[in-house]
Parts: C-alpha cells; sequence; structure tokens
C-alpha cells in the first residue's frame, strides 16, 4: 500500500506518495495524485512528469502547466470531476521513458507501464474508491511523455482519449511511427509541436541522426516539427479522431504545451 501526504499546503487535495522503487533501474518515482474538491469523479488522467504539472517551484525547469487551476477552471464550467494520477520521472528518465530502446535487452519504459497500469493505478483507485469502469480514461505526457503517452495508448487500448505534447519521435523512429497502427481506432488523439523546439538536440540535427530519415534537416526547428507532423500523418491515416495544433512561437516547455488543453474539447468527450 502507497503512503501518501500532502503536496503542498496551497493545495489540500493534493497528495504525493514516498518514493516508489524501480528495481530494475535502481531508481525511484513518486506518484501524485489530485481528486475534485466539489464535483464527482467523472475523468481519470494518468500523466508522465507529474513534478511539472502543478506548481512552477516543484517542477524540473522552473515551468508547470499550473494543472489545478486547469482542471478547476473546467470544472466550474461542467459536470465533470478529474482525478488525477500522476508519476514523476528521475534520473533514469531516458531509460524509463523509452519504449524504443535500439542497445538495451530490459524495455524499462514498457516494464514501468505495467508495474502502473497493472499494479500501483489499480491500488490508488481501490484506496479513493474510483470506479475505473465508470469514468472517461486520460494519458497524457510532453516529450518523452509524450512518446510514453501515445506507447501506453497501444499498450492499454481501453484510454479513451491521449495528449502528447512534442513527442520526442527521434527515439522511436522510424519503428514508432510504424507502431502508430496499433492505436485503438476509437481513441481522441490531442497532438500538438511547436514551431520553435529545436533547441532541445543542443547540436545540429543532421550531426545527429540518420540522413535517411525522410524528415526537414534544413534547422533545427522544421526537423522537430516535420518529425511530429509525420505522428500527425499516421494516426489521421487510420481515420482516428484528432486535434492536432502547431504552435506559432511554441517553445519546448509547459508554457507552449499547455495551449493544447485549452484549445481541446476532448476532455468532454
Amino acid at each position: 500500500m502507497l503512503i501518501f501526504s500532502n503536496y503542498s499546503k496551497s493545495f489540500e487535495n493534493i497528495h504525493i506518495s514516498q518514493p516508489v522503487v524501480d528495481i530494475n533501474l535502481e531508481d525511484t518515482n513518486k506518484i501524485i495524485v489530485r481528486y475534485p474538491k466539489f464535483k464527482r469523479i467523472t475523468h481519470l488522467i494518468l500523466s508522465f512528469d507529474a513534478e511539472n504539472l502543478f506548481l512552477n517551484s516543484k517542477s524540473a525547469y522552473g515551468y508547470s502547466f499550473n494543472f489545478e487551476e486547469v482542471l478547476s477552471n473546467i470544472e466550474n464550467q461542467t459536470q465533470n470531476g478529474y482525478f488525477v494520477v500522476g508519476v514523476t520521472s528521475n534520473k533514469s528518465r531516458k531509460k524509463q521513458y523509452n519504449p524504443y530502446p535500439r542497445t538495451q535487452n530490459i524495455n524499462h519504459a514498457v516494464e514501468h507501464l505495467n508495474s502502473l497500469i497493472n499494479i500501483y493505478v489499480p491500488s490508488i483507485l481501490s484506496d479513493y474508491d474510483v470506479d475505473v469502469n465508470s469514468v472517461k480514461k486520460i494519458v497524457m505526457g510532453a516529450s518523452m511523455g509524450g512518446l510514453m503517452s501515445l506507447k501506453t495508448s497501444i499498450l492499454f487500448p481501453y484510454f479513451d482519449n491521449v495528449f502528447s505534447f512534442s513527442p520526442a519521435f527521434w527515439f522511436g523512429f522510424p519503428d514508432f511511427i510504424s507502431d502508430l497502427n496499433n492505436l485503438n481506432k476509437n481513441l481522441f488523439c490531442n497532438l500538438s509541436v511547436g514551431t520553435n523546439e529545436g533547441g532541445v538536440f543542443g547540436d545540429s540535427v543532421s550531426n545527429i541522426f540518420p540522413s535517411e530519415w525522410n524528415l526537414d534537416f534544413s534547422n533545427n526547428d522544421s526537423f522537430y516539427l516535420s518529425g511530429v507532423r509525420e505522428v500527425n500523418k499516421a494516426i489521421q491515416a487510420q481515420n482516428i479522431k484528432t486535434n492536432f495544433l502547431e504552435i506559432s512561437g511554441g517553445e519546448h516547455n509547459e508554457h507552449t504545451w499547455v495551449c493544447l488543453l485549452y484549445t481541446s474539447d476532448a476532455a468532454d468527450e
């Protein structure tokens, strides 16, 4: 049984667990739970990189989704009530959040997902008396978390909606694109990318990735944009209902990614 404590004095409805050990990686994660104050629970959200959800002061790079404000605003305007299970990342993120490893023998990302979905999430829902069969199920993540959110939708097709913010497609390219054919055709897919996200690569992409990849190598921003466009093309080719947002001037951070939450009605689907 997980032991939770208050996440912050600012939010009485948000709790955080003690560290949960990933035995294969010899690293830990924490799980953050948020429940609606005044509404019955209608939606379950599973989120990656949960340290970036609620407070700038607790986030990895000083930006957050201000998720409590986002969800409270929606709850005030609808009959929806959102229960969030968010898992924080750790120093092993590049292994734990990469479901398409090219070299390692163990797929740590899939092992991580299996533990979350089959052990920790059911335990938490039981403790908080949430009936998983009576709620809409959403999975979300950004960058490598965006890659994970789509992989989660493939492996566990009972999710109704997915939010993938600027998925780090290059970790699994091109196999990742092919794997999108395995998405649940009834999924509502929300996908976004900013036009100024190329700074994440550090070096020129032409020095990092194979030139035979059929992507725009003219500059780093165009490379990122062209890759996520390929993701969108692969999803829409299956006639999956999709909300795709290209954000002009958008950079690789939560200030950009939150735009998708405000422009999508998927949470009401």
